[in-house]
């Protein structure tokens, strides 16, 4: 590979990284004053400012996967910038022990649905299923494996990431975020996933552990007031009425976020919308064991999201 393609591939990869970034700040709207064909690397990261009474603070474990692929033959013979390339490229700080609990299950099979869900094998599976296969921006490409990064040229190139990672902790629950961006010739798309983790009774909190029965049209009136708010400090958004209550939230401090995904309530070019509404605003419509969840917590920390290797 010359040293001019060497930088093409460097700068295209540090662009959808960035852009990435950008669009996990920008989604974040009015929280509460946060704003064997493939590589792997492992290395153990730091525990977690968890530590608060008999609490053990929590332990991660983070692993990169890189695959690359080409196609056998350009689509122009004559045009060395014609091969379809393919890459995907993956990166988890996943929790090996919550609160002094290695069983971790719950959590990662409820990861693994979100991250993975056309795979039905658990974590460890829907990694493997998602490396060992190339995407490409046609069908029915012969493709060969390769060892390093291909050159990306415009239309015939496509980049997939997931990344999985904690990004709040408390003393009594933990967030797992799940980002997964892809870039197809020079369209960048990122969707956002969270699942909301119980540190005591080590189980997985859903949206019906937050929330009474057949509340879902009060709720959505109250994001869709939410919504009309953020149209008239800052019409820049130009955000639209939900039609329906997300069903994806992640939790914080002082509240929640209803995460819609791109094109949902805004130009699909905004990426991700991330709701906040505090929880005084939620208080008539929570369950009791959830609210006294919330009253008791303490400890709060939101954690730097992933960032892939340049």
């Amino acid at each position: 590979m010359s040293k001019r393609n060497y930088f093409i591939i460097i700068a295209i990869l540090v662009a959808v990284d960035i852009a990435t970034a950008f669009w996990y700040l920008a989604g974040h709207i009015n929280s509460d004053g946060k704003n064997d064909f493939f590589s792997a690397g492992s290395e153990l990261a730091t525990e977690a400012d968890t530590l608060n009474e008999n609490f053990v603070p929590d332990k991660y474990q983070t692993i990169e996967y890189n695959a690359f692929f080409v196609s056998k033959a350009p689509v122009i013979p004559s045009d060395q910038r014609t091969y379809y390339t393919s890459i995907k490229r993956l990166k988890t700080n996943i929790p090996t022990s919550i609160n002094g609990e290695t069983n971790t299950d719950r959590l990662l099979a409820e990861v693994a649905r979100k991250a993975f869900p056309n795979s039905h094998g658990g974590l460890d599976n829907g990694v493997q299923n998602f490396l060992k296969s190339p995407a490409f921006n046609v069908p029915n490409v012969d493709y060969k494996v390769i060892n390093s990064a291909p050159t990306i040229f415009a239309k015939y190139g496509n980049v997939q990431g997931v990344k999985i990672y904690p990004i709040f902790t408390s003393k009594n629950y933990l967030v797992m975020a799940i980002n997964r961006s892809s870039y197809k010739g020079v369209v960048t798309q990122n969707t956002a996933y969270y699942v909301n983790y119980n540190r005591y009774s080590h189980s997985i909190i859903s949206k019906e552990d937050i929330f009474i029965n057949d509340v879902d049209n009060k709720l959505l009136s109250i994001v869709n007031d939410k919504i009309e708010k953020l149209n008239e400090d800052q019409p820049n958004l130009e955000l639209q009425q939900a039609n329906t209550l997300s069903q994806e939230i992640y939790l914080r401090k002082n509240g929640l976020f209803f995460v819609y995904q791109a094109g949902i309530i805004a130009d699909e070019a905004e990426g991700v919308i991330e709701i906040y509404i505090p929880f005084s605003t939620l208080n008539p419509y929570l369950k009791p064991e959830f609210s006294s969840l919330i009253t008791t917590n303490s400890h709060c920390q939101e954690l730097k999201p992933l960032a892939f290797a340049k």
